[in-house]
């Protein structure tokens, strides 16, 4: 259990927390007495340190993203092995992608917490796809597909099981992954080849 006076460990055991009760209940059924209790600190802690629940779930989104740049970094001219390792990132932290479904059922697309922030954020690997193309490609369109690509297996496992059968899960992502990595790698060609 946290220390009452330890504010990082505390802040750290909430989003935690907070990415469970989130994911499972989404933004409106999500209670803030069941996230201190599952953290271990007291409720009055949220409001402290994160304000509101919104404000709570867009620190959450915000530090899940940075794990994300910090372990899959995007760099010029790797797009491919960027969206391998996003797949693998979002395979290992399946909560990313309900977090992002419960923030896109919950709000309206104007009226996000944190907006601005994570635009931001997104910006910045828009510009790197969009340096890796060749002049006239679509940096935005192409990085929305490489995400896409990657989400949707984490987001209808039921589908996958349905398209794939009744193969073990491992044999069915590591499969998906080759042709996300295949497929990213193709529409670099491709919009290479179109803009030549």
């Amino acid at each position: 259990m946290a220390k009452r006076y330890d504010r990082a460990e505390s802040s750290r055991l909430l989003l935690e927390a907070s990415a469970i009760e989130f994911a499972q209940h989404g933004i409106g059924g999500a209670r803030v007495d069941k996230i201190a209790d599952r953290a271990g600190v007291n409720k009055a802690s949220i409001y402290t340190y994160f304000g509101k629940k919104d404000d709570l779930f867009a620190a959450l989104l915000q530090e899940k993203l940075g794990q994300l740049a910090e372990h899959v970094p995007i760099r010029s001219g790797e797009i491919p092995a960027y969206a391998g390792g996003l797949f693998d990132f979002l395979c290992d932290n399946p909560e990313i992608v309900r977090l992002f479904e419960q923030e896109g059922m919950h709000y309206n697309p104007q009226e996000v917490p944190g907006f601005d922030e994570r635009a931001a954020y997104f910006g910045r690997r828009v510009d790197v796809v969009q340096g890796s193309l060749a002049s006239g490609g679509d940096g935005a369109a192409v990085f929305f597909s490489v995400i896409a690509m990657s989400y949707w297996f984490i987001a209808a496992p039921q589908m996958v099981r349905m398209i794939f059968g009744d193969v073990p899960p491992e044999e069915a992502r590591s499969r998906y992954r080759a042709q996300v990595v295949a497929n990213a790698a193709a529409i670099m060609r491709g919009t290479a080849e179109a803009h030549a």
